[in-house]
């Protein structure tokens, strides 16, 4: 559908071009400088050597510096305050001759086109100005004016450059007093070629466009109506499934422009040629089809396959030309000579919006989809302004990323405005869902489920999905309210949120419920945080505000939540045996929390249960596990969490049973750890561990051999250095207990006796 669109957007040709030239009299140009006094044309040999003797050499810009060098720009330069011109009588030719320059422009007819003086030039032989581009100073700027004064010169020629079209201007004079005047679009790259003889003097301007917003102009009415069903079937058009996600009809059409605007000069009363004719074109058929239009600025990333021999040692260049302009905002491109292959991948942003009123329009999704993009010039017919060349590394391919500054223009239909408008700001639709009346808020609401899980759950404030929660209670939908928050998570829930989340269990019931937290149970990323710290005070909330189903919902929770503790230690206890590391705290939290809700539910079975999954059998507390979990428990919890009292007193029976074990001799050196895997190279070093007396093991191995050893040692973080000795084959592997072992369980034994005096000092809890 886009190849449809974009070929009715080419069919359209404007009138006007990107650069044009006339010549016009210079009787009323009286021009008076300072130290020099009134020009008489055409200008001497002597009077430009005059002018260059007051003139001082042309800068040029780079981004925010100005710099000097004569590589790029050679010229003399005197600034507009020390130039008079007799303003009333030049404005007699100019005026015309201004009003012509816009029709070929392409301006719309009641455009005024004002001229502001900007400085004097001198090229003398051999000086020029590489290819740049004129910054747009004011909002107002739309191009640049080039008067070329009358005198004797060769060369010089100004090539100005736009999307892969040149134009080559030198001269226009009739006569030789005549003056030669070019204009061009400020976003075109121009140069001014070497001069080979005489002296080259010329005026330049800014050229601005005033006036209200001109009439389009006219579009055959076949042209407008094959744009409109084009746009139609379009937006009429499911596109195909792509990463796991459903087919769906498409949001947004953004049609590239193929002029450059800044943030100053992007107005629907200054768009450029071509584009205010497409433009004109697209929006008839948007009110045809009642879509919302805007403009934005687009940020293109393009990154291309090329062929490219020479390249540092480190396969990447940083390369700009052109980065410069006669002002200081510059511009880039390339300067290698890359021969681009195959476009990979493309990326565009879209900010700085502008509605239909010309104001600044809301946030809407900024990354724009490749389905959505049309074009009439692609972006490498472009200037870039940066461009990154990376040779081949490794697996890498030789590629080149391009960056390009363009502007678009966006519309989608009217009625999917909420939907768009969500997926760039959830919370946005959110507080329009408040204020929406039923039933408009459960269709406004109902549209949003195809993408909601995608973009909502990136807002992370409190308040958002509060205010969800609320919203979801009004709609009193159970189907929306579960699609609505299936994409979060119980950690979502804080102490604010309780009562209406209760609520909500107490409107759509148990199995609603249950529904809702198994899948947000399969949801969690790695780094998502616990949510059993609130686990006591949603039950609370659910056994205040749902009387019909909160204690049902809060004792699934307790036992599901037990369950799933159990088959975390299982689990752990497979992955990893722990040989004196104990992992204090590991289940602290969550073990308290567990506590804490079968407190407030008084579910004693399913506390016993839990007590006597931590404190017997291999799933039970290690020692300091169950002395951090005593240390960390707040002192009000400990009298309030019946549970507690159990584990302290299994902490004091084991550490006194541990504690009572005779510390090892100075001469043991075994380490009495059951390493998981039962492979034979595990056995013969679980053998070598056990070893009372062995401190060294010379083992000839390979090396995939030695790497599963290697492993195995550092997976159970054992007191034991691992060396690979180099000498015959197959190598050996030198396996030596360190001294660590001692110390570590010193270490662990003073530990353990300094809890058990706490612990005894300490009264028991229930």
């Amino acid at each position: 559908m886009l190849s449809q669109i974009e070929a009715a957007l080419a069919a359209l040709k404007p009138k006007g071009t990107f650069a044009t030239q006339r010549a016009c009299s210079s009787t009323d140009l009286l021009v008076e400088v300072d130290g020099v006094g009134p020009l008489r044309f055409p200008i001497s040999a002597t009077t430009a050597q005059v002018l260059c003797a007051v003139a001082k050499p042309a800068p040029f810009g780079r981004r925010d510096q100005t710099l000097h060098d004569r590589s790029i720009r050679d010229t003399w330069e005197i600034d507009k305050g020390r130039i008079h011109i007799d303003t009333p009588r030049w404005k007699r030719t100019l005026d015309p001759v201004l009003k012509d320059l816009g029709k070929k422009l392409g301006l719309p007819s009641n455009a005024e086109l004002i001229a502001v003086l900007d400085k004097l030039l001198v090229y003398t032989p051999g000086q020029f100005f590489a290819p740049h581009q004129d910054s747009e100073r004011t909002d107002e700027m739309v191009g640049s004016l080039v008067l070329e004064l009358p005198s004797k010169s060769a060369g010089g020629s100004v090539v100005v450059h736009h999307q892969g079209e040149k134009l080559t201007f030198r001269g226009a004079r009739r006569g030789p007093k005549d003056l030669s005047v070019l204009a061009f679009y400020a976003d075109c790259h121009h140069e001014v070629t070497p001069i080979t003889s005489g002296y080259r003097v010329v005026l330049t301007w800014q050229l601005l466009q005033r006036g209200p917003p001109g009439p389009a102009a006219p579009i055959p009415t076949a042209a407008v109506g094959d744009l409109t069903q084009q746009v139609k079937a379009y937006f009429s058009t499911q596109s195909p499934p792509r990463y796991g996600k459903d087919a769906e009809l498409p949001d947004r059409l953004i049609y590239l422009l193929d002029h450059q605007y800044t943030e100053k000069s992007l107005a629907w009363t200054r768009l450029k040629n071509g584009d205010r004719l497409r433009v004109a074109a697209l929006r008839q058929a948007a009110g045809q089809l009642d879509c919302e239009c805007f403009l934005a600025l687009a940020d293109v990333h393009e990154n291309w396959s090329c062929e490219e021999d020479g390249y540092d040692w480190r396969g990447r260049h940083h390369y700009r030309e052109r980065d410069f302009d006669d002002e200081g905002e510059g511009e880039g491109e390339e300067s290698s000579e890359l021969a681009l292959g195959e476009l990979c991948d493309t990326s565009v942003e879209l900010r700085h919006w502008v509605t239909s009123q010309g104001s600044g329009a809301p946030a809407v999704a900024a990354d724009a989809l490749s389905s959505e993009i049309c074009v009439t010039r692609p972006s490498i017919e472009f200037d870039p302004f940066q461009s990154e060349h990376e040779g081949y590394m490794g697996n890498y391919g030789n590629t080149v990323d391009r960056w390009y500054h363009r502007a678009a223009f966006v519309m989608w239909p009217r009625a999917r405005t909420f939907a768009i408008r969500a997926k760039g700001s959830p919370l946005w639709a959110v507080n329009e869902l408040a204020t929406m009346a039923q039933p408009a808020a459960r269709e406004a609401a109902r549209s949003l489920l195809p993408f909601w899980g995608r973009h909502a759950p990136g807002v992370e404030s409190a308040k958002f999905f509060s205010m969800l929660l609320e919203v979801v209670n009004s709609l009193d939908e159970a189907e929306l309210a579960h699609g609505l928050l299936g994409p979060f998570g119980p950690h979502r829930l804080t102490a604010g949120t309780l009562s209406t989340f209760a609520s909500l269990v107490e409107r759509h019931g148990v199995a609603w419920s249950q529904r809702l937290f198994a899948g947000w149970s399969k949801r969690p990323r790695y780094d998502t945080p616990s949510w059993l710290p609130i686990l006591r005070p949603l039950f609370a909330a659910l056994l205040k505000k749902a009387p019909t189903h909160g204690k049902a919902l809060a004792s699934w929770l307790l036992l599901r939540e037990v369950g799933a503790l159990e088959e975390k230690i299982l689990a752990s206890l497979k992955l990893r045996a722990v040989w004196l590391d104990e992992r204090a705290a590991e289940h602290t939290q969550t073990v308290l929390a567990l506590l804490g809700g079968a407190a407030e539910l008084e579910a004693g079975s399913t506390r016993d249960g839990l007590l006597t999954l931590l404190t017997t059998g291999k799933t039970a507390l290690t020692i300091l596990n169950a002395a951090a979990l005593l240390e960390v428990a707040p002192k009000k919890a400990a009298v309030e969490t019946p549970g507690l009292g159990t584990i302290h007193r299994y902490a004091i029976e084991l550490l006194e049973r541990t504690l009572a074990i005779p510390p090892r001799r100075a001469d043991d050196w075994s380490i009495d750890l059951p390493v998981q895997c039962r492979c034979e190279l595990c056995a013969r070093l679980s053998t070598f561990l056990r070893d009372r007396v062995a401190v060294e093991h010379v083992w000839p191995l390979a090396e995939d051999r030695r790497r599963h050893v290697h492993n195995a040692i550092d997976g159970h973080k054992l007191p034991v250095t691992h060396v690979t000795r180099r000498g015959g084959r197959p190598y050996s592997l030198v396996l030596t207990k360190q001294k660590a072992l001692f110390v570590r369980e010193a270490q662990v034994r003073a530990r353990q006796q300094t809890v058990l005096a706490r612990l005894k000092s300490q009264r028991p809890t229930s």
